[in-house]
């Protein structure tokens, strides 16, 4: 007999070691009727695709026979995986998590504030055998009086997971703060921000939130849950967001969420990975479930999974009224043209930049934006250009969207899987009438320039050039107060300022002390041509340079003309369209 054929079951228990420290304890009780078990933990999380290495974070593991409580013989035979000799049916499993490593939605994470779990970093998994039901119990009330998570609730803390893929798509949030909820499109929706924000914000996000889902689910056709957890962070400064099946993770810095332009910035943020709940957790390649744990599972295809997220979220805004037509237009061209500060898409196609995002996209370099493209800003720009194409070959009949719901309806309600390169491009065809392999392939395939302007011609937008500005060839970022170059940008065959390096700090621009605010101030001052002074530090040694600002056109925009055949002005109307 397999270990997936064998009957186990498995119950967690998670309390809180040393709050301080940043310690939880859990035990596992687990039945077996084989003698021995492999007990795994996670590598990596599905959604942010790195090898972690969780069990870095594992500590004081100990295995107890369930019935006598004498030691069991264990033995670490890998590095995330232990095996454990039963003596009779059952042991008692038990182990400690530091919960401090980042502050990020992917890893786990313990205060005084509150607590966040991210399963795959906390619960061990038996070797072949993921499709387990199993149960949580949480002994935290004496810290947190509220814990969240999109998983069934029992009676006294107990929560239950059908599998351990569900157990790892449902993080805990553990609070003292009180929730909001909300309905729409038979969902329920539960919002809860962690921070010390004012009830009437809650309010107020919580009936944009309401805005925002209603657009996705109308244009989805239904909600696939009846439950919803949005989980937002805004106690310090981060950004960043999880989706997953029934919930979502977002983190948010607290600063400047009273500027208009920075709450719109969290707006969509959550509108993305609420449309995941779609697209990747349902509508998904087809290497992105059943996952594999241990080791990368690598696809061609994130740029449909977060690309086309990346045009959607921004695009619901819009239809919710939560953005207007300038500043949907506005965000669409952001991604257009931050594609063109360097020359990396002659360096990298776009599935490569899907294929390599473990060891590339997600280990980025102060070189890295010179030489690799993001799935995510590239995909969204080609997609922009699919909804274009297939408005045009279809005279607006069609729209992208009717391919991610003919795809729903066949991958996931019907097959249960996801789709191949191939498959998605028959599906894309057979919904349409048009092929869209035919037409953008090579900008998959190949690290080929997409001709952004002729598919925005084509919706009557002309691309000019607006006033040149100063371009200093180099991009600063603030550490510990002081500031430090990350970026030297290469375009062309233009080098970049030979005087300075990746990682000097920058002392004083002109004899002023420099800090971010500071300098990001100088650099709209600076006119191009200007020679400037610069002092900065070096391995140890300071050194002083003379450059002169070089001048770009980084506010070309497009803008749409005034007077525009028919044909375009239909299909204007078509890709504008709310109602």
């Amino acid at each position: 007999m397999t270990q997936a054929n064998t009957k186990i079951s498995y119950s967690y228990l998670i309390q809180i070691k040393d709050i301080h420290r940043h310690y939880f304890d859990v035990t596992l009780h687990l039945t077996s009727d084989k003698d021995n078990v492999n007990l795994c933990l996670p590598a990596w999380t599905p959604g942010s695709y790195m090898i972690r290495d969780y069990s870095t974070h594992l500590y004081q593991f100990t295995a107890l026979d369930g019935k006598t409580n004498a030691e069991l013989q264990w033995e670490q035979i890998g590095l995330h995986e232990w095996n454990v000799v039963l003596h009779g049916n059952s042991a008692v499993i038990k182990y400690v998590i530091y919960a401090f490593e980042d502050y990020t939605v992917r890893t786990n994470y313990l205060t005084t504030e509150f607590g966040f779990i991210n399963p795959p970093a906390m619960f061990l998994y038996p070797k072949g055998s993921l499709n387990q039901s199993l149960q949580i119990q949480f002994d935290t009330s004496n810290f947190f009086s509220n814990i969240f998570t999109s998983l069934q609730k029992g009676s006294e803390d107990f929560f239950y997971a059908n599998s351990f893929d569900d157990l790892y798509d449902s993080p805990f949030h553990l609070s003292n703060q009180n929730s909001i909820f909300f309905d729409t499109g038979n969902c329920k929706h539960e919002l809860i921000v962690e921070g010390s924000l004012a009830y009437s914000f809650k309010e107020k996000l919580a009936v944009d939130l309401k805005k925002i889902c209603s657009a996705q689910i109308k244009a989805m056709g239904h909600s696939p849950n009846s439950y919803y957890l949005f989980i937002l962070n805004l106690s310090q400064q981060a950004y960043g967001g999880l989706e997953h099946k029934a919930s979502s993770v977002n983190y948010f810095s607290p600063d400047n969420l009273a500027d208009e332009e920075e709450y719109k910035k969290l707006l969509e943020l959550l509108s993305h990975e609420y449309f995941h709940l779609w697209n990747v957790k349902r509508i998904r390649p087809i290497v992105l479930g059943p996952f594999d744990y241990q080791n990368p599972n690598l696809t061609k295809e994130l740029w449909i999974a977060e690309g086309a997220t990346s045009f959607y979220d921004i695009y619901f805004l819009y239809l919710s009224g939560l953005f207007t037509k300038d500043e949907f237009f506005s965000r669409l061209q952001s991604d257009v043209i931050s594609l063109e500060d360097t020359d990396a898409q002659l360096w990298m196609s776009l599935e490569e930049s899907s294929f390599t995002a473990w060891n590339k996209y997600y280990k980025r370099n102060g070189n890295s934006h010179n030489v690799s493209v993001s799935y995510y800003t590239k995909g969204a720009v080609l997609i922009l250009c699919m909804v274009i194409y297939i408005l045009k070959e279809t005279s607006g009949k069609y729209s992208f969207l009717d391919i991610l719901r003919s795809l729903y309806n066949l991958y996931y309600l019907e097959k249960d899987r996801g789709f191949t390169k191939q498959e998605f491009f028959d599906i894309a065809k057979k919904t349409t009438g048009v092929d869209l392999k035919i037409e953008f392939d090579q900008y998959l395939t190949k690290p080929n320039k997409i001709p952004t302007e002729k598919y925005l011609f084509w919706i009557g937008a002309n691309r000019i050039d607006a006033d040149e500005v100063s371009d200093l060839g180099f991009k600063v970022k603030e550490r510990n107060g002081n500031l430090f170059i990350n970026k030297l940008l290469h375009k062309g065959e233009t080098s970049p300022i030979p005087e300075l390096q990746l990682d000097d700090e920058i002392l004083a621009i002109n004899g002023m002390r420099m800090n971010k605010t500071s300098f990001d101030r100088l650099e709209k001052q600076l006119k191009p041509k200007e020679r400037i002074h610069i002092l900065l530090a070096r391995f140890g040694k300071t050194k002083e340079v003379m450059v002169e600002v070089g001048s770009d056109f980084k506010t070309k925009k497009f803008i749409f003309s005034p007077e525009i055949p028919s044909e375009i002005k239909l299909l204007q109307d078509v890709f504008f369209y709310r109602e």
